[in-house]
């Protein structure tokens, strides 16, 4: 029998949430109807945009949406059942909470599964920093990559590239890999949940994104299938 793990992080008021402009996400009962003459009950997501929560992106985030291609145009066949293998950190390295952490090449290499990778899987980096998706240190204390890093897992030429941590750059002092990233013609899917949970080697990835034209991003749902 397979084991479902769910990698969608839950999205709730209070959750962490991008700085302004970015809208915080409120929940809210819908008003009653006038046109009906029963009760119904619905639920009005206010304040919810394109990277609320676990999300898919392609590199029109980046370029520009009349630059790149959207996220619609991603077949959704290529979307599921992908091959994917999960990079564990060694979790002492990752508890220190208070300054940002850079992942190191060698955290990469270092991490069990490393060897698996072979090119067009995703590749998901396993941190443990889903722990403070409703904590106020998700983005300001959250680990990052360094540009080599990015530059060794870009090289393995994944068709996915995520994480259990939204921030990928420090802000503080800019790794400057985006370009780098986006130009490889890679998906982003991030932040994750529950990578903790996964156990073999290689497993199958599964990331359906909401059906939202004239988008580079989109909220997903995202479920690892160990066989």
């Amino acid at each position: 029998m397979a084991n479902i793990i769910d990698i969608t992080g839950i999205i709730q008021e209070g959750m962490w949430n991008y700085e302004p402009p970015f809208p915080e996400i409120k929940i809210k009962p819908l008003p009653q109807v006038p046109w009906v003459d029963k009760s119904v009950f619905c639920e009005i997501f206010e304040g919810m945009h394109s990277q609320t929560g676990t999300y898919l992106e392609t590199p029109a985030h980046y370029f520009g949406n009349d630059k790149s291609y959207l996220l619609i145009d991603v077949p959704v066949e290529k979307l599921y059942n992908i091959d994917c293998v999960v990079l564990h950190l060694e979790p002492g390295k990752m508890e220190n909470n208070i300054e940002k952490r850079p992942i190191t090449v060698e955290d990469l290499e270092n991490s069990k599964n490393a060897g698996f990778i072979k090119e067009g899987d995703a590749v998901l980096v396993c941190t443990g920093w889903d722990m403070y998706w409703m904590d106020d240190i998700y983005l300001k204390h959250s680990p990052y990559f360094t540009y080599d890093a990015m530059m060794w897992l870009i090289e393995k030429k994944p068709f996915i590239l995520g994480s259990d941590f939204a921030r990928w750059d420090n802000l503080q002092k800019s790794e400057e890999f985006f370009q780098k990233f986006y130009e490889a013609n890679i998906l982003m899917l991030a932040p994750c949940v529950n990578l903790n949970r996964v156990t073999k080697p290689r497993v199958k990835l599964t990331a359906l994104p909401l059906k939202i034209c004239g988008t580079s991003c989109a909220p997903c749902r995202a479920v690892i299938i160990e066989e």
